[in-house]
């Protein structure tokens, strides 16, 4: 009898333990590519449950002195270069000094409504921690109409 219960107690244990593990790996980023500089954020694409591979893009922004914008880039987790663009602020289209430049992942890659089509890519409206919002000059108005909207429906 006591080696049941111990046999039971073990296998609750164990369970647990796989169940935890998975959480934390599927919650894990996958390793950053060499090319993806340490400002860089890896966006999350949708949950597919366990067991999946993980899946998502890494992207990151810096200040383009010379053409004085923005630019972002979108990296595959292979290292494969998906886009890179020029980026305008939602409130002034002026550029954003790179020490306003850290990304919000979750917010940036929160629903593919908020992304626009430039060219044949998908890409991301940008969530800035400063509250600004960086938009793919390539489809700028419509990615302030996109951004007009959600602010509309959240009441800001």
């Amino acid at each position: 009898m006591k080696k049941a219960i111990a046999l039971s107690l073990a296998s609750i244990g164990l369970l647990f333990l796989v169940i935890r593990g998975a959480y934390w790996w599927s919650n894990t980023p996958p390793r950053r590519p060499s090319d993806v500089s340490a400002n860089g954020v890896f966006l999350w694409a949708g949950h597919l449950g366990l067991p999946a591979p993980k899946h998502g893009t890494w992207i990151e922004c810096w200040d383009d002195s010379k053409s004085e914008a923005n630019k972002c880039r979108l990296t595959e987790m292979d290292g494969t270069r998906a886009f890179e663009g020029t980026f305008l602020a939602d409130t002034s289209r002026a550029a954003v000094p790179q020490s306003e430049l850290e990304i919000l992942s979750e917010q940036t890659s929160q629903s593919v409504d908020l992304w626009v089509r430039v060219n044949s890519d998908l890409v991301p409206l940008v969530f800035l921690r400063s509250g600004k919002v960086l938009i793919p000059s390539a489809a700028f108005e419509e990615g302030l109409a996109k951004l007009q909207h959600l602010r509309q429906i959240q009441g800001k």
